[in-house]
Parts: C-alpha cells; structure tokens; sequence
C-alpha cells in the first residue's frame, strides 16, 4: 500500500464525482479536492503533491496545457497523473503524459488501486534510481 502521506490532488468538475472519490481517496491518501485548474495548480504549487487525479472536462484549454504546468511544478518529473474521465481520448492523455487512463464509470476502489499501484511503482523505481547511484 501507498504511504497515507502521500498527497493527491483531486480534479473533477461534478461535485457529486469529486465527493464520491474524495471519500474513497481519503482512506488512504491525503485529498485536496478541486473543481476548477486554478484550484489544482494553486494546490501543486502550494503542497509536494504526489500524485494527481484529472478529468479533462474540468479543464479550461482545449490543448490540455494543464497537463505541461504541472510538469513545470517542482514535483511535475515524478508526479503520477492518471486521466479518470468520461472522454475516450486515452492515446491523447498517454501522449500529454498520464500515467493511466481511467474511462468512467470507474469505481472509487479502482480508483483508489490504481492510484496506490501507481505511487508503488514509482516509489520502487526511485529507491531503484538512488540504489544505482551508490
């Protein structure tokens, strides 16, 4: 299981959806949940965010530019992004970055093993990274 610290930002624009993950999400990570873009950057910026959940109908620009300002935040290099939306546009969201592709209707608990599979991998792939340092 993914470390209860971790941190993750939630972008979903119904509010219903957004609470629905939130309470799943909160089980086992901390949750800043977000309606808008503004809300998420302010949140990346203002917290070392592990991990971020989007759905790209939340977002303001057609050209998921969202997507590049969180890459420029300190965290963007290792930041897990998955895509959890009603949109089937998984090659694009591969493409701008994501980690996993999620098309709704997805459950909170897949959600939430998805999520915790993802902050796994990458935690194993960074103590892997400073052990080859040695």
């Amino acid at each position: 299981m993914a470390p209860t610290s971790s941190i993750v930002v939630l972008l979903e624009n119904d509010e219903a959806t957004r609470e629905l993950y939130r309470r799943e999400l909160a089980r086992r990570f901390t949750v800043i949940a977000c309606s808008t873009e503004r809300e998420a950057l302010l949140a990346l910026h203002e917290q070392l965010v592990q991990a971020i959940v989007v759905e790209p109908v939340a977002l303001a620009d057609d050209s998921w530019g969202f997507f590049d300002a969180v890459r420029r935040t300190e965290a963007g290099r290792t930041i897990v992004v998955i895509v959890c939306s009603i949109l089937d546009a998984r090659r694009r969201g591969l493409e701008f970055g994501a980690d996993a592709y999620l098309i709704k209707p997805v459950t909170p608990a897949t959600l939430a093993a998805t999520l915790a599979y993802l902050l796994r991998k990458q935690a194993n792939q960074l103590t892997g990274a400073v052990n080859n340092d040695r």
